[in-house]
């Protein structure tokens, strides 16, 4: 995989923690009360430099680029943001003043079991793993709840997007929005504040456009309220960058 580069001066960092026995210690609440991660061997923390929005876009935005490469291994990962202990994670990596263990993500061989396979397939559903908004739900042409239909768009901005949007979010519940501008640029919108996720679609979208020849770069415009205007965006959706 050609990795994108990171979206702020100082990037997060990911560092791996090893050893069921670690593993076990910071995710106790997911492992002992919900089950959803099982007996994983690995994990990989995201380590923000300070915390700020910012910094969870690029951490969003960095891990998932390593995620991607661990699946292209043949390797399994389940992003966890929010049933994790903050403070064993950083304990297990060694935190430098200011930095925050914003996220971790378990890593190791899918279980090839028939129960495993079970277990894997029942929590796909109940997080509703498959389910993607269509195109013409979440792009817009030019302006907020302007149409925008992608038969009759370029064929490959339409792939892009497609891609995209496969990537995860917290409960699947896809919260970014794009605005598609005359002059050839995307705007990332965020209809719900979820950062780390707006920074995990950013790095699908960067990679699936590089992969097919449409080169280009995102911008930070995080809360930008020009662009607020231009694009017409509601009051409750933040404007987060432009790739062009």
């Amino acid at each position: 995989i050609a990795m994108a580069d990171h979206l702020t001066e100082v990037a997060p960092r990911v560092e791996l923690v090893g050893g069921r026995d670690a593993v076990r210690r910071v995710l106790t609440f997911v492992v002992g009360s919900y089950g959803l991660v099982q007996n994983a061997p690995y994990l990989l923390a995201g380590i923000l430099p300070v915390e700020s929005q910012l910094a969870r876009i690029d951490l969003g935005y960095v891990l998932e680029q390593v995620v991607l490469e661990a699946t292209r291994l043949g390797l399994g990962t389940c992003w966890v943001t929010g049933s994790y202990d903050h403070r064993k994670a950083g304990d297990e990596v060694g935190l430098a003043p200011g930095e925050v263990a914003a996220a971790v993500c378990a890593l190791g061989y899918p279980s090839e079991t028939l129960l495993g396979r079970i277990h894997t397939g029942t929590v796909r559903r109940l997080v509703g793993a498959g389910k993607r908004k269509p195109l013409d739900e979440i792009v817009f042409s030019e302006r907020w709840g302007e149409a925008w239909v992608p038969g009759a768009a370029d064929a490959t901005l339409t792939t892009v997007l497609e891609y995209a949007t496969m990537a995860p979010s917290a409960s699947n519940r896809q919260p970014w929005r794009f605005v598609r501008r005359t002059d050839d640029s995307v705007v990332l919108t965020l209809a719900r504040p979820k950062p780390i996720d707006a920074g995990i679609v950013m790095a699908h979208y960067a990679l699936a456009s590089a992969a097919l020849g449409r080169r280009g770069r995102w911008e930070m415009r995080l809360g930008d309220a020009t662009l607020a205007e231009k694009c017409a965006l509601p009051a409750n959706v933040l404007p987060v960058a432009v790739f062009a």
